[in-house]
Order: C-alpha cells, then structure tokens, then sequence
C-alpha cells in the first residue's frame, strides 16, 4: 500500500512552508489534492526538484516553460491517455539517476534519448478521442517540441552550472561561520 502524504508531510519532506509549495503548484497550475486525497511520492518527487531549481536561481517562469513542453511531448506521444490519475504527469517522476530517455522534471519516459538522436516520429502510447484536427495540423509535431525543449533544458542545465560554485562556496562558508 502507498505511503499518504498530507501537505504538511510534503513541507516537511522538502523543507519548505506551504506557501513556497503553493506557489509552484499555481505557476504550473498543479492539481492540489485536497482530503482525502493525498500527495503521491511522484508528486513530493516533481516538487522537490522544482525547489532545487529554484535554490540553483532558475527563475520560476523557466521551470514553468520546461514543464509546459514536457506536457506538451506527453501529450503528442498520447501518454496522457494511460491513466485517470489526475497527477498522472507526476506520478512516475523519482529523484533517482538520470535515465537518458526520461524527462527532466516529469520523469516521463519517452521512448528514445530526449536530449541527443533523432525523435522516433511514429511513436503513439495510446489512444484517445479523435480531435477536430490532428495536433500536425495545427503546426504541433513532436521533433519541434523536443528542440524546443532541449533548448530550454540546456539554458536551465547553463544557469545550475553557474550557481554550483556559489552554493559550493556558500555552504562552505556556512559551516565554518556557523560552528560555535
């Protein structure tokens, strides 16, 4: 059975307050689960890099651009029609090693490498209702969003790469000021 997690657990676990949390859950217009529902690990997972991010100086407005596009190859793909889970975006992402087919924030898997080699164009995970028009139709493909996303993802990766002397030096600092 899944560990339930309540909002106050989740602040625990990331160390921050509910209002922090909140306002990454509004920017990226995330489901709240309200009770009896509860937050899954995927979602304490999403959350917590998010904050990472965020302690690394990328600007709410980046993460949200990233997480916009990871949806949008979601939903080109059709993973979005796999479950009911109104998390389910969210609920496979982990913290663990970084898998060269995932992406960053969601963890989704796509199905072939996300940041090098061609998009495997074919790839459908499911179905759902026919549209009005296919998403090519209306200038959507997948390889166009995956280079837009790689974009974004390198200028996220170039500002963490900027900020880790920083925090290194800081946290350095901090735990020679700080021991009395």
């Amino acid at each position: 059975m899944a560990v339930k997690h309540s909002l106050q657990d989740v602040c625990k676990i990331i160390g921050k307050n509910h209002v922090y949390l909140g306002q990454i859950q509004s920017a990226l217009e995330l489901y709240k689960p309200e009770p009896p529902h509860h937050y899954k690990r995927g979602y304490i997972d999403f959350l917590t890099k998010c904050t990472a991010l965020r302690t690394f100086g990328v600007v709410l407005g980046d993460i949200q651009d990233l997480f916009r596009k990871e949806l949008k190859v979601a939903r080109l793909l059709h993973l979005d029609t796999h479950s009911d889970s109104p998390t389910w975006y969210l609920d496979g992402c982990n913290l663990e090693g970084r898998d060269p087919n995932r992406l960053l924030l969601t963890g989704i898997n796509v199905g072939f490498p996300v940041m090098s080699g061609p998009v495997q164009s074919g790839l459908d995970f499911g179905s759902r209702e026919p549209e009005l028009f296919e998403s090519h139709q209306m200038g959507e493909n997948l390889e166009h969003v995956m280079e837009l996303y790689r974009r974004q993802v390198l200028k996220i990766r170039r500002r963490v790469e900027e900020e880790r002397p920083i925090i290194r030096t800081a946290l350095n600092w901090s735990n020679k000021a700080f021991q009395f």
